[in-house]
């Protein structure tokens, strides 16, 4: 089941934008990436290998980037992602393995493999571990953040 909640999250934040822009068939010349061909990522082969060091930081890898959206993997073993907002990208956290908690309306919420949440750009969120398991997570940014990182700590 969160492969599949997985999948539709990552091809709606992907798509949705590319609806309103018209058919693309065929016409390489008209897109506006990098790449030539779509990505497959197992999660758990890039979670082995992008591992963390225990009480060090957090590690965020880009896996894909575009003008409409960046998604990146993200581990962390302890440390708290502290209270922020992004300034210009709505973000999508979908977490893939462990537990944690994400700051939502002023209170911790509890979190775990499978969970989904979406947050619009200027709301403050914040993401910790819980338990000695890694939190494992994907975040999607739509648009991608401005300068490469939009994020403004609150504390």
């Amino acid at each position: 089941m969160k492969h599949g909640i997985f999948l539709t999250v990552l091809c709606l934040a992907l798509f949705t934008s590319s609806v309103w822009a018209g058919p693309v068939v065929g016409a390489p010349a008209l897109l506006d990436t990098q790449y030539t061909q779509g990505i497959l990522v197992n999660l758990d082969d890039w979670f082995a290998s992008h591992p963390v060091t225990a009480g060090g930081p957090s590690r965020a890898d880009v896996i894909f980037s575009s003008p409409r959206a960046q998604v990146l993997l993200a581990n962390n073993n302890g440390p708290q992602i502290g209270l922020h907002y992004h300034q210009s990208a709505d973000e999508i956290i979908m977490v893939y393995k462990g537990q944690g908690e994400i700051y939502i309306g002023g209170e911790w919420v509890p979190v775990k493999a499978g969970d989904v949440h979406i947050n619009p750009r200027g709301v403050v969120h914040g993401v910790r571990v819980v338990g000695d398991e890694d939190l494992q997570f994907l975040s999607i940014y739509t648009p991608p953040q401005a300068g490469g990182n939009d994020k403004v700590l609150i504390k």
